[in-house]
C-alpha cells in the first residue's frame, strides 16, 4: 500500500496546504479518503479524477468534505457516478452531498463490506457529527484512519496489528486535560500514541494538525510512548 498525504490540516488550512484528504493506493484500488478544502488540486499531482476507485468520508464537517461539491461537477459533466461512503447524519449536510453523481453507501457502526479484494470495516468515534474510523485491508496489509474522534478505550482493538495508523491529534496534551470527557472530540499526541502502542501497530502518522501546531513538540510528545511515529505533512508519501 502507498499513502499520500494530500491535506492534513484542520479545521482550516494554512498557506499552500489543504485540510483533510488522503490517497491510499492498494494493489487494486485508488481510494480517496476525505475530500476537504484544497484536496483536489493536490490529488491531480498523482492520479486523475477518473482513476479514483471510490471515496470514503469519515464525517460531514466541511474540512473533510468541502471539495466533494466541486468534484461532482467533473463527474456530472461526463455522465459518470462514483461510490461514496459517508454517514447519513446530520441530515442537512447529507442532503447537500447526496444529490447528483454520488452513489451513496451509508456508513453505520460496525459496517463491514468488500469491494473486489479490498475489505472495509468501520468504527464510530466520539465527535459532534457522527464520525467513523475506517480499516482497509488487502493482501495481508492493514491501514486504519481514525477520522475525527476523542480517545476511546476500545479503539485500539479495531486498530490491532495495523501496518499504518493515521490518527487525528488535533489537541495538545495540555488542551485535552482541560476539556470535559464528553466533549473531547479529538485526540492528543500521547493519546494517539497510546492507541498505537496498545494496537501493536507498525507505524503511527499524526494528522489533523492545527495551523498553529508546534509540530516538533507534538512529535516529541507522541514518541515518549510510541517510537515509530511521524507527522502527516503535505504531500508526504509513505509506502508500507
Amino acid at each position: 500500500m502507498i499513502l499520500t498525504i494530500l491535506g492534513a490540516r484542520g479545521p482550516y488550512p494554512t498557506k499552500n496546504e489543504a485540510t483533510s484528504g488522503y490517497l491510499l493506493k492498494t494493489e487494486s484500488a485508488n481510494i480517496l479518503i476525505d475530500c476537504g478544502s484544497g484536496v483536489l488540486s493536490k490529488l491531480l499531482n498523482y492520479i486523475t479524477y477518473d482513476d479514483i476507485s471510490f471515496i470514503i468520508c469519515s464525517h460531514l464537517h466541511a474540512d473533510h468534505t468541502s471539495d466533494l461539491g466541486v468534484l461532482r461537477y467533473y463527474f456530472a459533466s461526463r455522465g459518470k457516478e462514483i461510490d461514496l461512503f459517508i454517514p447519513s447524519e446530520p441530515q442537512e449536510e447529507y442532503n447537500l452531498i447526496r444529490k447528483g453523481v454520488y452513489k451513496i453507501k451509508n456508513i453505520e457502526e460496525n459496517l463491514q463490506t468488500q469491494i473486489g479484494s479490498v475489505k472495509l470495516s468501520f468504527f464510530e468515534g466520539q465527535h459532534p457529527y457522527r464520525s467513523f474510523a475506517v480499516r482497509i485491508e488487502e493482501e495481508g496489509k492493514a491501514f486504519v484512519f481514525s477520522g475525527d474522534t476523542g480517545y476511546k478505550e476500545d479503539f485500539a482493538v479495531f486498530c490491532s496489528g495495523a501496518d499504518l495508523l493515521l490518527l487525528n491529534a488535533a489537541y495538545t496534551d495540555e488542551e485535552v486535560e482541560k476539556i470535559e470527557e464528553p466533549k473531547r472530540y479529538h485526540m492528543s499526541p500521547k493519546q494517539a500514541a497510546k492507541v498505537a502502542k496498545e494496537a501493536k501497530a507498525k507505524l503511527l502518522v499524526l494528522t489533523h494538525l492545527k495551523p498553529e501546531c508546534d509540530e516538533q513538540k507534538h512529535l516529541a510528545s507522541a514518541k515518549e510512548i510510541f517510537d515509530n511515529v511521524v507527522l502527516a505533512t503535505k504531500e508526504k508519501i509513505i509506502e508500507f
